[in-house]
């Protein structure tokens, strides 16, 4: 991995660190206009037939998805976006206690990127909201997990 990306991932971890799961945090991170793109227009979702709302700069996903956590792990992840604005409720059980963990949301099997990140409690639970960074692109074929340093934790979360 080039040194340029490992400063990026340093980046990336330093804001792990600091983001907690508790109910001060559960407020949603207000993204900038030009996070959040200008003129949206609606696209056909292949799945259940809804609209899923993109902006005309970036495709960004503006539904909602529920994600059913596979063992080690269990619980449920909710993402939605309300006023442009994303949000993931969290109700997850099995990670190590007091770890900073990013949340990674999958396009497909090629493209994935981190979303947004939370600070488990002593029993390695997070119930309440992640600290989001950005809004994902598509609808999800997963989340998976990561830890500060960049490498993985066992477990992923699938649409329900």
């Amino acid at each position: 991995m080039p040194r340029r990306e490992l400063v990026s991932l340093a980046a990336c971890a330093a804001a792990i660190a600091l983001a907690a799961c508790s109910a001060d945090s559960s407020a949603p991170t207000v993204l900038s206009t030009s996070q959040r793109g200008s003129s949206p227009h609606a696209h056909a979702s292949p799945r259940h037939g809804s609209l899923v709302y993109a902006s005309s700069r970036a495709h960004l996903y503006r539904g909602s998805e529920t994600f059913c956590l596979w063992p080690p792990l269990s619980g449920t992840a909710k993402y939605a976006v309300h006023a442009g604005i994303p949000s993931f409720t969290l109700d997850i059980h099995g990670f190590p206690p007091k770890t900073g963990i990013g949340l990674d949301w999958i396009n497909n099997p090629v493209r994935g990127y981190m979303v947004g990140a939370f600070t488990t409690d002593a029993s390695g639970s997070c119930i309440g909201a992640a600290r989001m960074f950005r809004l994902g692109e598509v609808r999800a074929v997963a989340i998976n997990f990561e830890r500060e340093h960049g490498t993985g934790l066992p477990g992923t979360g699938k649409p329900c």
